[in-house]
C-alpha cells in the first residue's frame, strides 16, 4: 500500500465497523486525525501493507471472521491496526 494511501485506510479502519457500516468507532475528524499523526509518525518512506486488496475488493483473512489489517513500518518503529468482527 502508498504511503498516502494509509491515512485514509486506517481511518475507515479506526471509525466504521467491519460488520456494521452505520456503526462508528470514532468520529470521521476524530479517525482521520489520529490516522495522518500515525503515517506521518512513520514518516514518508514508510512501508505499508494491507490485507486488502483496494484495486479488486478482495481480502485475505487472517483470521476465520472477518478482519481488516494494516501495518507499517519505518525500519525502527512499527504500527499496527486490526480490526476482527466475528458474524
Amino acid at each position: 500500500m502508498e504511503t498516502h494511501d494509509a491515512a485514509l485506510f486506517l481511518a475507515r479502519l479506526a471509525a466504521v465497523d467491519l460488520l456494521w457500516p452505520s456503526h462508528r468507532h470514532l468520529p470521521a475528524e476524530t479517525a482521520e486525525h489520529a490516522a495522518v499523526r500515525v503515517v506521518s509518525l512513520l514518516g514518508p518512506e514508510a512501508s505499508w501493507w494491507t490485507n486488502h486488496d483496494v484495486g479488486c475488493g478482495a481480502v485475505n483473512g487472517l483470521t476465520p471472521l472477518f478482519d481488516s489489517l494494516l501495518a507499517g513500518t519505518n525500519g525502527e518503529h512499527f504500527a499496527l491496526a486490526l480490526q476482527i468482527a466475528d458474524d
